[in-house]
């Protein structure tokens, strides 16, 4: 499992192609920064993420997207979730304000085969590609107590609403060919299990699939060892929604459909001398959560 993490290039937040904003301390692209990890910059946040407290990592569909789109699908993608807890409030990008207090905070990875990762770090091969990923991290999901979550799986949702909305975001991708605008309206067959508007989807600069964060958040301040954040951040569930779709260049048909994967990954591996969190036993307790994230990528990946 990769917990390093490599700076990439200049990072923008979308809020549904309404607002355009530079996040202040994450000038590099490829990482949506939720909650209150907007508290710290890029630098404070990989040092204390590169050692975490909690992580895990499971295989997910990908494709060679060295070659044109569309490719084979290949082994050796995976998404992983690192948690650290007690990240010191004096490590902020306003350490002035410190009160003693710390966050705990969690981070999500799509990592590419090391031979993919090669690939993108030539620019041509990123002014040249074909491809298109979007990555949506779907929040405010139910909290159950499930081992679903562990091999990948979305044991809150139901396989008709898995597929629905799996085949919701394809069409939408088809008709838009990019990864924003408004979003698909939530399947019947989800029911109040999720709920689509709250959704946001961001483009993947293909130089951030060397273990880069796609996503980043942070708790509340709170107490140093304070449980209650700690058993939080264990037990959420996150599933995350993987469009694989091509750009303007790939001169893809009207009738192409994109390659749309829901995985749902939680942080069940405690590292030694972390503390287990204290409601269940690691590797039993999960919480589903749906974040949704709007675009950041570099200003040039637009027109990809």
């Amino acid at each position: 499992m990769r917990v390093s993490f490599r700076a990439t290039r200049a990072l923008l937040v979308f809020n549904f192609c309404t607002r355009v904003s530079a996040l202040v301390g994450w000038p590099g692209g490829g990482t949506l920064v939720e909650g209150n990890a907007t508290q710290f910059d890029r630098e404070a946040w990989e040092r204390n993420l590169a050692q975490p407290n909690a992580t895990a990592s499971l295989p997910v569909t990908g494709f060679d997207i060295s070659q044109r789109w569309p490719s084979q699908e290949v082994d050796g993608w995976t998404l992983s979730v690192n948690i650290s807890r007690d990240i010191p409030d004096s490590q902020t990008i306003n350490p002035g304000n410190a009160t003693g207090n710390a966050f705990t905070g969690t981070s999500i990875f799509l990592e590419a085969p090391d031979n993919i990762q090669d690939a993108f770090t030539s620019q041509s091969a990123l002014d040249e590609t074909t491809w298109k990923i979007c990555v949506a991290i779907v929040p405010n999901g139910p909290q159950e107590d499930s081992p679903t979550a562990d091999n990948g799986t979305c044991g809150f949702l139901s396989s008709q609403c898995v597929a629905d909305l799996q085949q919701a975001y394809a069409d939408k991708f088809s008709r838009n060919l990019d990864c924003y605008g408004n979003p698909p309206p939530t399947p019947s067959s989800c029911g109040d299990s999720v709920d689509t508007a709250s959704f946001g989807v961001q483009q993947l600069p293909l130089n951030s699939v060397n273990g880069t964060e796609v996503f980043a958040t942070a708790s509340s301040s709170h107490d140093v060892g304070d449980e209650t954040a700690w058993n939080n951040a264990t037990m959420q569930v996150w599933p995350v929604l993987t469009i694989w779709g091509w750009n303007t260049r790939a001169n893809a048909s009207e009738d192409s459909s994109p390659h749309v994967q829901l995985s749902c990954i939680r942080a069940n591996n405690v590292e030694p001398g972390s503390g287990s969190p204290s409601s269940a036993t690691a590797g039993t307790r999960v919480s589903a959560v749906v974040v949704l994230g709007i675009a950041s990528f570099a200003t040039w990946y637009a027109f990809l």
